[in-house]
């Protein structure tokens, strides 16, 4: 059963910005994909649990900084 980390990611502006961090995302060991709300920020992360969610939540950081954005 997947399940999900929900995060707030700064500086989307376009759909361009969410595909960005979507790609990084799902480019990222442990997750499946990601949901996006632009005008919000919100990002629901979803996991296939194959990575332990504290090394997760580290990969996530890093891979959203990495493309230029923030998680708040």
């Amino acid at each position: 059963m997947a399940s999900s980390i929900d995060i707030t990611v700064q500086g989307m502006t376009c759909g361009g910005c969410a595909n960005k961090v979507r790609t990084v995302l799902e480019g990222t060991d442990g997750i499946a994909g990601a949901e996006i709300d632009v005008a919000s920020g919100a990002v629901k992360v979803l996991i296939d649990g194959t990575v332990p969610a504290d090394d997760l939540e580290f990969a996530i950081d890093e891979a959203v900084t990495g493309v230029g954005y923030t998680v708040a």
